[in-house]
């Protein structure tokens, strides 16, 4: 395939003249498959199932409707499926790829173990070493979305108060407390840092981070480690929640930390930790081990 614009004017030919789809629909396949690929940052023959998956994550950590997010996952499934019947690339890394409803049922999320092992084996020698370390500590530290982490403004940071001032989806801000490891290395990446930038993280040519930026900066840290989970920033914002469940935290509390607007979409989160309840109820419940 020449380039990415070429494989999907293809197939939106394909859409327009063979199927009949209608203008609209067109438009939006369009626009589902450009995000899809500046988020890949692959050519098609390079993509994998993993990719539409952490594409997937991506779309809930920005709250798109369940109905948006099955239309995009409609849209590649029918794109790949097309050029793996014209031959132009081998496999279809969509075909086990089902719908949104399907594909949420719980969330994944890291134990406390694993979190520490992540967090804790991090360097920070150096200012990039140091940066990398600080986001990732401060995404544990306050379960914020990738997008409200990378506009955080060093004006956001209240380090007497122990708060950062987040702001989420449709301008609504909120204040999340944050523990004084994570607000110690901010103190030491803003001292060495050495700019007048607003934002708070930036590239070490000093430009404010983007999102791939942040999904680029864990998978490095994640490189040297063997983690089975197929792991991403989001996954970090689920274990937030979770942790602070099974340690007895109260589930508004939780949805004002997350941002959420709504109770019921903290209240997944409760399923995950019913689960862990039932494992140490049957481990220490006297007689609540399973029969032989």
């Amino acid at each position: 395939m020449k380039n990415l614009k070429d494989p999907i004017e293809e197939f939106l030919r394909y859409c327009e003249v063979e199927r009949g789809y209608s203008a609209h629909t067109v438009i939006n396949y369009r626009n589902d498959l450009i995000e899809f690929f500046r988020f890949a940052e692959k050519p098609v023959s390079k993509i994998t199932p993993l990719d539409i998956r952490a594409f997937i994550e991506h779309l809930y950590d920005i709250d798109r409707a369940r109905t948006t997010i099955n239309r995009k996952i409609s849209a590649i499934r029918r794109f790949f499926r097309y050029h793996v019947r014209e031959n132009h690339v081998d496999i279809d890394p969509s075909s086990h790829i089902t719908s949104a409803k399907a594909f949420r049922h719980l969330p994944e999320f890291l134990t406390l173990d694993e979190m520490a092992l992540l967090l804790d084996s991090l360097p920070e020698k150096t200012e990039k070493e140091l940066r990398d370390k600080t986001i990732l500590e401060l995404l544990y530290a306050t379960g914020m979305r990738v997008g409200e982490l990378v506009q955080l403004k060093t004006k956001d940071v209240h380090f007497e108060d122990c708060l950062v001032r987040i702001m989420g989806k449709g301008g609504k801000e909120r204040l999340v407390p944050v523990h004084d490891r994570a607000l110690s290395l901010i103190r030491r990446y803003l001292y060495i840092r050495s700019s007048e930038e607003k934002r708070l993280f930036l590239s070490l040519r000093k430009h404010p981070l983007q999102e791939r930026d942040i999904r680029r900066i864990l998978d490095r840290a994640l490189s040297s480690m063997a983690f089975a989970k197929h792991i991403t920033p989001h996954k970090i914002r689920h274990s937030f929640a979770t942790h602070l469940l099974e340690k007895g935290a109260d589930l508004r509390m939780v949805q004002e930390l997350l941002g959420h607007s709504s109770l019921s979409t903290t209240q997944v989160y409760t399923h995950v930790t019913m689960e862990t309840m039932k494992r140490v109820y049957e481990r220490c419940h006297p007689r609540g081990g399973k029969k032989e």
